[in-house]
């Protein structure tokens, strides 16, 4: 075989190393931390083969494992965001990711527009916001409905009444327009056979207070039981039965009032029931 000479050769200013016998040129400019530098050659008009090279077994498929090592950086943390690979076990590989969270946002005001229901801390029963001076902002609170409310005492009418107050009802004011909802009952005894009477709740006047429930028996019925049914009657104004907010305290009169008839009635507290609930207006 002869004898290859290595020589070195500059073309337009890179140095390379030139093979005479194959006419090669290798450029000397490669990296040499690389620790490796493959030429392979064959002489003028030879032809050249790789015996050494030869198709080896497919390599095994590596496993993901599904469950990333994931750390939330603080959005000031000064480590760099960074993802990598770790290999748990043989042929086995996980994700390793560490990102920041985003910056906080900017402070800001927050404007309630026409919100006349706010009021301090320790308001008055049935309250449907709060807002607490002391700190720096508000709490709002799920609304309230109106709560149920019972008579202290229910009085027995005594013979000689033909008009007489069972019981009543005083409700405080509220922080919206309301409307009361009534229910009762009471036994009448009648004095004689022609004894018409009903069992009446009135709002805000003893006497004529507007009629909010009422119950009723034919005359000649008695004793009977008299059932309050809570309603106005038909076709009244919108204003009749409601309470504005604010308005206040509100009394309801349980009566018992005759209708036709010359006799009286008697009545016992131990047969005589009446509560109010307090029932917010939608949008008040």
């Amino acid at each position: 075989m002869p004898v290859t000479n290595w020589n070195t050769t500059q073309i337009n200013g890179v140095d390379y190393l030139v093979i005479d016998a194959a006419s090669f040129r290798i450029p000397l400019d490669w990296d040499p931390s690389s620790n490796m530098f493959i030429a392979v050659a064959a002489p003028n008009g030879a032809v050249g083969n790789f015996p050494a090279l030869v198709q080896g077994d497919p390599g095994v498929t590596p496993t993901i494992d599904t469950v990333i090592d994931f750390t939330a950086l603080e959005y000031n943390d000064p480590t760099a965001d960074s993802a990598s690979w770790i290999q748990e076990s043989t042929n086995t590989y996980q994700l390793v990711l560490n990102l920041h969270k985003g910056a906080p946002g900017a402070a800001g005001g927050t404007t309630l527009m026409s919100a006349s229901d706010l009021v301090a801390t320790g308001a008055v029963a049935g309250q449907m916001m709060i807002v607490n001076p002391s700190v720096n902002g508000f709490v709002l609170h799920n609304q309230l409905v109106g709560d149920r409310f019972v008579p202290a005492t229910i009085l027995s009418a005594s013979s000689g009444n033909p008009a007489f107050t069972l019981a009543t009802v005083t409700i405080a004011a509220q922080l919206f327009d309301w409307r009361p909802h009534v229910e009762g009952y009471c036994i009448f005894t009648g004095t004689g056979s022609d004894l018409q009477v009903d069992l009446v709740a009135r709002l805000g006047v003893e006497t004529s207070g507007s009629d909010v429930g009422r119950g009723t028996q034919p005359a000649g019925q008695y004793p009977a039981a008299h059932v309050l049914t809570a309603g106005p009657p038909p076709g009244v104004a919108d204003s009749y039965d409601r309470v504005a907010a604010g308005v206040g305290p509100t009394t309801i009169y349980l009566r018992g009032e005759r209708q036709s008839g010359g006799s009286t009635f008697t009545t016992s507290a131990a047969t005589t029931r009446f509560s109010v609930e307090v029932r917010p207006v939608p949008g008040s």
